[in-house]
């Protein structure tokens, strides 16, 4: 996969991290957490995208 598709497609992730609703973030996990284990290279805008994800889970389960 080209360099370019690899970033859009981790700021698309990134985008729905921060756009999701509390009932998506659980399967939005799951993808971001498949695209990081079929990466050659760790990309720091998927790591991102995780951390808000599972900051906003914990927030949500906190309640």
């Amino acid at each position: 996969m080209d360099t370019f598709d690899d970033m859009d497609i981790a700021n698309d992730f990134l985008d729905a991290a921060y756009k999701c609703k509390p009932t998506n973030l659980e399967p939005l996990l799951q993808k971001i957490e498949l695209k990081i284990k079929n990466s050659d290279h760790t990309d720091k805008t998927l790591l991102r995208a995780k951390m808000i994800v599972t900051s906003k889970l914990a927030l949500y389960y906190s309640k």
